[in-house]
């Protein structure tokens, strides 16, 4: 119930979040009142820029423009909507929020005139250098970089990987302001303007050392209740689906660490009583290196599905559909 529900709320709020930057947007087109012809479309050009960068130096760079050009075409803009548009923070331009709706209806555009114009380019993976940027999770790359990076060695030996990482608002993040060609991970939100395909099912397992003080050839319920845990959480708390799926049975477990990424706990499982429950490609992975135990959780947890999302204005993008084929590709083999 309460993830159907969340599932409400997330879809009533992307619905809403859309309206509002609609209503937006259409206040802007009143307040600037002008055709189409009256505007120098190469300033939608550096406000998609400023948008990416949030600094008007390296979105200069990024477009082939000097500061000061950078500075006059942004003038322009804010004279254009009669609106700051972006506001000098610590941490960079911030963008208000005519900026944020017209960036919605803007960056699509000029992604699908990109699309258009090199629809006739040839990708050709042996000879292309291109940098792919994909976000992942640590998990994600653990699972999928070192076969995708075998395969490139031999189709594609001088193309680029750069990975970006996050939890799953940061991915979306990403993804949408064009930082990242596509995302891989764990995504139960639908947002209309992403796209996405099943890499690979996982399911979880418990994982202790091999000369734990009591757990030996089988687990029980009992024993994993009994026993201190490490927990992986990503949002850096101390509750994880397991917690809230004893919490519906009137049942808990003690948590003696909690630890953002996955890499480390192998070691500390090795030299503990702790037990962990772990992704089962990981604790295979390590089982036999750092003489770790695998047992079936005692508890009836659910696989969780891994997806590839990407946005719906790369859908046929030439070098964006090769990435998603290889991917897909490789999947079948983990």
């Amino acid at each position: 119930m309460f993830g159907s529900n969340q599932k409400l709320l997330n879809q009533v709020w992307i619905e809403y979040h859309s309206f509002v930057q609609w209503i937006i947007y259409i206040k802007i087109i009143h307040v600037m009142n002008f055709s189409l012809s009256q505007i120098d479309l190469n300033l939608l050009v550096v406000f998609d820029a400023l948008m990416r960068d949030r600094h008007v130096t390296r979105a200069g760079e990024r477009i082939g423009l000097s500061q000061p050009a950078t500075s006059n075409a942004l003038a322009r803009l804010r004279y254009l909507t009669k609106d700051e548009l972006f506001i000098r923070a610590k941490s960079g331009l911030q963008p208000t929020p005519v900026a944020i709706a017209l960036a919605n209806q803007i960056q699509p555009a000029l992604q699908q005139i990109q699309i258009a114009l090199s629809s006739a380019e040839s990708f050709e993976p042996m000879t292309s250098d291109r940098v792919f940027a994909i976000g992942m999770t640590d998990y994600v790359e653990f699972v999928l970089l070192p076969p995708l990076l075998e395969k490139l060695e031999q189709i594609a030996p001088n193309l680029k990987i750069q990975v970006r990482t996050g939890d799953r608002q940061q991915l979306f993040d990403l993804l949408d302001n064009g930082k990242v060609e596509l995302i891989c991970g764990v995504f139960p939100e639908q947002i209309p303007w992403h796209q996405e395909q099943l890499l690979f099912q996982e399911r979880f397992v418990c994982v202790c050392r091999q000369n734990h003080s009591f757990i030996k050839d089988y687990l029980s319920l009992e024993e994993y209740l009994a026993t201190s845990h490490l927990l992986i959480s990503i949002k850096e708390d101390m509750v994880g689906r397991v917690d809230k799926l004893l919490a519906k049975q009137e049942l808990s477990r003690n948590i003696t660490i909690s630890i953002p990424h996955f890499l480390v706990a192998p070691s500390i499982l090795a030299r503990t009583d702790l037990i962990a429950t772990l992704a089962e490609r990981v604790a295979i992975a390590f089982a036999k290196d750092q003489k770790l135990k695998v047992f079936p959780c005692p508890l009836p947890m659910e696989n969780f599905s891994v997806f590839m999302r990407w946005h719906q204005s790369t859908r046929n993008h030439a070098t964006h559909s090769w990435l998603r084929h290889t991917l897909t590709e490789i999947a079948t083999t983990i």
